[in-house]
């Protein structure tokens, strides 16, 4: 006895057949899949490449810059370097918004 009917066909006198059918109807969907290929391709823009640039050659340098270092410590102990107390005062307000 068979009954057809979408998507199944059924085989009730021989389970054996009905086995065989599946196992096939398996194996015929594995190869299809895998003759499908799907291939993501990603491509960087010229800009996004220059941010990475700018942003390494930004890592390369240093925190400190020790030139200007050096030239405050100079002007501190020669004496050149002078605080106006009022400035100081003003832009530390400025600074902590009060």
């Amino acid at each position: 006895m068979r009954i057809d009917g979408a998507p199944y066909i059924v085989e009730l006198s021989r389970p054996e057949a009905a086995q065989q059918e599946k196992a096939a109807e398996s194996a015929q969907r594995s190869q299809a899949a895998a003759r499908v290929h799907s291939f993501d391709r990603v491509e960087i823009s010229a800009e996004s490449r220059e941010v990475a640039r700018l942003k390494r050659d930004l890592a390369a340098l240093p925190e400190v810059r020790l030139d200007r270092v050096a030239l405050a410590r100079q002007n501190v102990q020669s004496g050149a370097y002078r605080v106006e107390p009022s400035i100081l005062a003003q832009k530390m307000m400025e600074a902590y918004g009060a």
